[in-house]
């Protein structure tokens, strides 16, 4: 049994190689429809109808898949016959499919020229008790935005809905998706503030939120108020209107945030977050209501270009981030000011990592000025309770050996008490000589813990 299926057949003649072959693709074919119809279901659908040239048994199980999936062409953007084709072929297919219940409908292609054709397509799935629903639509550029049917706010069976790109969200009356759990909004347009609010307001075991908010898509003020939900990702494109973020989300754990506009923020309830991911361009005093709603995450990812504004802000150490025990910083030029503070309020940190923005590798060739601004670092003036107690792992990426960083490393080995690993891992610029210059540097540097290895990638 633990053979191969063919292991009966002479390998060492061809008419054997071929009985084998022959044999094999009989066992498939015996397949069960079902267990046929669920190994298709991994193919889009253009591949799973390739199939039907196989043999008459073959001819219309992909008719028989509970998904749709379809994807148009590059030249459907330029030219019309072929997108004419494409809309055609949609249609057939969702006249042919034979399936009164579809798992998942993913349409990505460029509008049609008759946009109440696709209208049609939203419709059918919805009344297919459709669970599933994946759309992107490219080409705006000749093509408006396309208004989604209302049916589609009140699809009673929908668990997973994603809207991406050519997508207007009008949404003129109340929402009912009593099933949804996951939710993908990512650079479509929004009539207004009021669709937003209805369509969360209808997500009632909304448990996943992906949000991509770019400039000019009608939507300034974000109120995300949902008890069931528990991971979000939300990313703002630079604008010039100030944008409000509104979020109340009791039983959120996992937050993904990038913010690049004016956002300002007021965070009701995100006390169960147990790790979250904040990148922002500048660090500032408007960012003072993120920092302390983040005091009870166990697991922090801070990403900043430059520290700005915040030298007479209240965000002191008494705000404690008690529970947090993994930090990581991605600090740019003018950031690292920060890092004594974060050293301050983490009392029970045990893994802190370090790393260069990379982003700003080409800006320093341009801006040697800049260099100023990392040499500010001060250490804190009493040692922090973290490095008494609890830090037993630095990770430091992206070292340049430069006078900031040396100081930083000085620091941490000379105050750390029960640290167990140093990392150090160059930037990939370094020659060789320099790099043993560089270890011999770091190796000469006071531990106050004996147990430390150093170690210098």
């Amino acid at each position: 049994m633990a053979n191969s299926a063919c292991q009966e057949i002479n390998v060492g003649s061809k008419r054997g190689r071929s009985s084998d072959e022959a044999i094999c693709v009989d066992r498939i074919s015996r397949l069960p429809d079902v267990l046929i119809q669920h190994i298709l279901s991994f193919l889009s659908t253009k591949e799973a109808m390739t199939t039907s040239v196989l043999s008459k048994r073959w001819l219309w199980v992909w008719t028989s898949v509970p998904i749709i999936d379809l994807q148009d062409t590059p030249s459907c953007r330029t030219d019309l016959n072929i997108r004419s084709r494409f809309g055609q072929f949609v249609t057939r297919v969702l006249i042919l499919n034979k399936m009164a219940s579809l798992d998942k409908f993913c349409l990505k292609f460029n509008l049609v020229d008759h946009p109440s054709h696709v209208t049609t397509w939203f419709r059918d799935a919805v009344s297919r008790d459709v669970k599933e629903l994946d759309i992107t639509i490219h080409g705006t550029q000749i093509f408006p935005f396309l208004k989604l049917p209302f049916a589609l706010f009140t699809a009673r069976t929908l668990q997973v809905l994603k809207l991406s790109q050519g997508v207007e969200l009008h949404v003129p009356g109340p929402v009912s998706l009593p099933c949804l759990k996951v939710l993908h909004l990512v650079w479509i347009k929004y009539m207004n503030d009021e669709s937003v609010s209805r369509l969360f307001a209808g997500c009632h075991v909304l448990q996943e939120l992906v949000l991509r908010k770019y400039v000019g898509d009608n939507s300034t003020i974000s109120i995300i108020s949902i008890p069931t939900l528990k991971i979000m990702s939300i990313r703002f494109a630079t604008g010039l209107h100030k944008h409000r973020l509104k979020i109340n989300a009791p039983i959120l754990e996992h937050l993904h945030l990038e913010d690049n506009l004016g956002l300002e923020f007021d965070l009701e309830d995100v006390s169960s977050l147990v790790e979250s991911n904040v990148s922002v361009t500048w660090l500032e005093n408007r960012h003072i209501p993120l920092l302390k709603a983040l005091c009870n995450t166990k697991y922090v990812s801070f990403n900043w270009d430059w520290y700005a504004k915040m030298k007479r802000c209240n965000f002191r150490p008494h705000h404690l981030y008690l529970n947090l025990v993994r930090l990581e910083l991605n600090v740019g030029y003018g950031g690292w000011n920060m890092l004594s503070l974060f050293l301050e309020i983490s009392n029970n940190l045990k893994v802190l990592v370090l790393a260069k923005a990379i982003v700003l590798l080409a800006f320093r060739q341009q801006n040697d000025n800049c260099r100023g601004f990392e040499c500010r670092w001060k250490p804190p003036r009493n040692v922090p309770e973290c490095l008494l107690s609890s830090l037993e792992m630095v990770s430091f990426k992206g070292f340049e050996d430069v006078a900031y960083q040396l100081r930083m490393v000085k620091y941490i080995l000379g105050s750390a008490r029960v640290l167990k690993t140093m990392e150090i891992c160059d930037d990939g610029h370094l020659p060789l000589e320099l790099k043993l210059g560089v270890l011999k540097k770091l190796s000469m540097f006071p531990r106050r813990s004996k147990a430390c290895q150093l170690h210098f990638n």
